[in-house]
This record gives C-alpha cells, structure tokens and sequence, in this order.
C-alpha cells in the first residue's frame, strides 16, 4: 500500500465529514479510506490506476475563485451557497424548474415527484440573477429538472432568460415530448433555445430497460432527427451502468462522429447512487473506468492521454478532448473515421497559454482551437464528468466544483452537494432548498 495524499471524506449514514487517506494498493488501483467513530471504516474503490490518478492531479490549473462568496456557517458539505472556502468559480449554473418527471429512470439521481412546490417565474427570474451576479450573462446556462418539458411555461423560462441577456441557454431533457409533440421544438427554439442536452444512454433497446424502464432507443434517435430538421445542436448525455451500458461507449462515439453535423458533444458520466453499500467497501464505477474503457473502445481513435482535465474543475472530476475533423496536421497519424485529437497537436504547455477560465466545461478547448483558426464547427467534444455521492465524496475535490445549482434565495450550490443524500435517501439540500435540513 502506498499513501498518495490526505484529503476529507465523509461518512454515507450520517454524512460527518472525516479525514481520510487516499491510497494505492499492491495492483495500483486508488482507494480512498476514512473510519467514522459511530459507524465505523469504508474504504471507496476511486480510480483504476494510480499512474494515471496522479498524472492528472500533477495537470491541475490555476484555481479562479468565486466572485461573491456567502461566510463559511458549516462543516461540508453543509453551509454551501457558495461559501467562502469555495476554491473554483462556477462555469456551469444550472436552474432547476420542476422535480416533475415523465419517466421514472431507475438510475437517475432525482426524485421524480409530482411537480408541488415548482419555483415560481418570479422565483426562477431571481436564480437566473444569482448567475448573472456569480459569473455574468455570458455564462453557460441549463434548465434542467426533473424534466423540463413537463412544464407548460418553459417556452416563457427560455425567453425570460435571453432577455436576461443569457447568449447560451440548454434544456437538460429526456426528449418525450421534443418527439412527440409537434412544432414544440421550434417553440422553444423560437424562445431562445441554444442547445439540447439529451440523455442518451445506449444504442440498443436494452439499455434503456435497464435505464429508463421501456425500450425508448426510437424516441431518442427522433430527437436527434427533430434537432437536426430544426438546425439546433445536441450533446449525448451518457448514465455510464457498469455491466449495462460500459461497453457501448465506442460504440456511442463512432455514432456521434457520423452525426457531427448535429451532435456537438458526447457527456460521459458513471451513474452515481447513494444509499447502497457494503459495510466495508464500495466499488463506484468511476470516470477513470470510463476514460480507460473509451480508449480501449474507440478503433485506435483515441488514446488515455489523449484526454485531459478541462481546468475548470479538479483534474479528477471533469476531463476531455476534441475530435477535429480533417487532415491531422504532421506528425499526427491520420485515422479512418477522418478524425482526430486535438491534443496531439499541441504540447500541455500551450493549452494552458490558450486556456480561458470564462470557457464553459464543454467549450474549453473548441476555444482554444477557434482562436488559432482550426474549423470547430464539424468536429465532436467528448467529456468525461465524475460525479460524487456519498461513499464517494472528497471533500477537496467539492471545494472545487465548477457546476452549480442555483436556488432562488441567492446561493449557488456545487453539484454534487446539491444532490447529496446520505445513505437512506435524505437529501441534505431539498429541492431550492425552500427548508432548511439543519
């Protein structure tokens, strides 16, 4: 066993956070260790090399820090809004709208309720003011849920907020009623609309048993059709099921690549739970699998250090690359599918001198490449996302947490302690946080 470094973590039954030591055991796998004196020790399986664990953390960017902070009132991951200890601003806000759901996936981290209580459109004007007040109006905005379409003013939430002055705005959705419901899409994109975020799990029918209930592969693939008829783009959102869906990714990515022209990104992400553990340790797929396993899955494509942290976040929770479409340039080998890495053709050094802190996560390097003059437009981002739950949470790694999720009281919340709940299924922050757990 060797000792990689120290960090917090906490305990998933009463969410104490704890010291804990992050390791490397005898095959090199990363574990992350801590022992809670009331519910005793948990060891989390964290990433599947520790070569490559550490090569990423040694790429960590310079940390930019939040603008407007609220003081630090509590132990983490209780008290954020963003507190003072926040060490990385938000590049990705998100406002949630409803906790209504017209599916019930069984992988999906929300609750699928009802709708009760939904913010009002006084209250969601106010949580786009906290966007504008945390980063500005040229900031990366998505109307996520529960889903989005379920509610009949979501046409009047996009417009409210290209009012705002918000150039960028995405709906998070699950594509139902985008399929099914004619001129809906030409609504919203009339609205204001700039980008789809559709939650696309496999590329066949068996995957969304396991992740949605039915077989809805028929409904996704008309989204697609429907966003490139309308001329909007579309990013692949990916639950990652390890056993279900894992060994599709190359699969997901050859499929994006002959899409291009209406898919802009594929978001890979391994489902995170809570509740559900063993009492001595947890396995969590982690986006280090995925990294490793899309490598081994993309016909030569793409390599594992071809993929780089995004600077934006910590190194371990938010990685990627850009395909670019075209003749390599020299010295890169060119590949079939007529794609190739961006990050073969330039060294580290220059993507931290054309790195812009203000680029959202899936933008970073499309940036990058649009100011030296490479055609982005036909080209794919890939990224990798690693949510934290409870048995998986380090607490450093929240402190620098670029996503957030604004609430109508003025706070923005880092993802992962947004969604938190410990390991009976009690969330720490309610939706908007409209009451107050401690």
């Amino acid at each position: 066993m060797r000792t990689l470094h120290k960090t917090g973590a906490l305990c998933p039954t009463c969410l104490k956070e704890l010291p804990a030591e992050v390791y490397a055991d005898d095959e090199g796998v990363v574990w992350m260790t801590r022992t809670c004196p009331e519910h005793g020790k948990l060891d989390t399986r964290m990433w599947p090399s520790a070569e490559h664990y550490e090569w990423l953390l040694s790429e960590a960017f310079e940390k930019t820090k939040p603008q407007n902070t609220i003081p630090v009132t509590d132990k983490c991951p209780f008290g954020c809004g963003t507190c003072a200890r926040h060490e990385r601003r938000g590049t990705l806000l998100e406002i949630e709208v409803t906790r209504n759901c017209n599916l019930h996936c069984p992988v999906c981290f929300m609750s699928a309720e009802t709708g009760e209580g939904d913010p009002t459109l006084d209250e969601i004007s106010a949580m786009y003011d906290v966007i504008a007040n945390a980063v500005g109006t040229d900031g990366a905005v998505q109307i996520t849920g529960g889903e989005p379409t379920c509610r009949k003013d979501l046409v009047d939430i996009i417009y409210m907020g290209r009012e705002k002055g918000f150039w960028g705005i995405e709906v998070n959705t699950n594509g139902l009623v985008i399929a099914n419901k004619e001129g809906y899409l030409e609504d919203l994109v009339a609205a204001g609309l700039t980008g789809v975020y559709l939650s696309f799990d496999g590329l066949t029918g068996d995957v969304y048993k396991g992740t949605c209930g039915r077989d809805i592969l028929a409904t996704k693939l008309k989204v697609i059709e429907r966003c490139r008829e309308v001329g909007i783009q579309v990013v692949l959102s990916v639950a990652v099921v390890s056993g279900l869906n894992d060994d599709q990714l190359g699969d997901l990515l050859r499929f994006s690549l002959e899409n291009a022209d209406v898919v802009a990104g594929l978001a890979l992400q391994p489902a995170f739970t809570s509740g559900r553990f063993d009492a001595e340790r947890a396995m969590p797929m982690s986006a280090g699998d995925v990294i490793f396993d899309l490598a081994e899955q993309s016909d030569g494509l793409l390599r594992v250090e071809d993929i780089w942290p995004l600077g934006c976040s910590n190194p371990l929770c938010d990685t990627g690359v850009f395909l670019v479409h075209g003749t390599p340039p020299e010295g890169v080998p060119a590949h079939p599918s007529g794609f190739y890495p961006a990050t073969r053709a330039m060294t580290t050094e220059e993507y931290r001198e054309g790195y812009s802190p203000d680029s959202p996560q899936g933008s970073v390097f499309l940036d990058i490449l649009s100011k030296k003059g490479v055609e982005v437009k036909s080209g794919l981002s890939v990224i990798i996302m690693n949510y934290m739950d409870a048995v998986s949470m380090d607490t450093q790694r929240l402190r620098e947490c670029s996503m957030m999720v604004t609430v109508p009281d003025g706070r923005a919340i880092p993802f992962c302690s947004y969604h938190l709940t410990d390991s009976s299924g009690r969330r720490v922050y309610p939706p908007w946080c409209k009451e107050e757990l401690r």
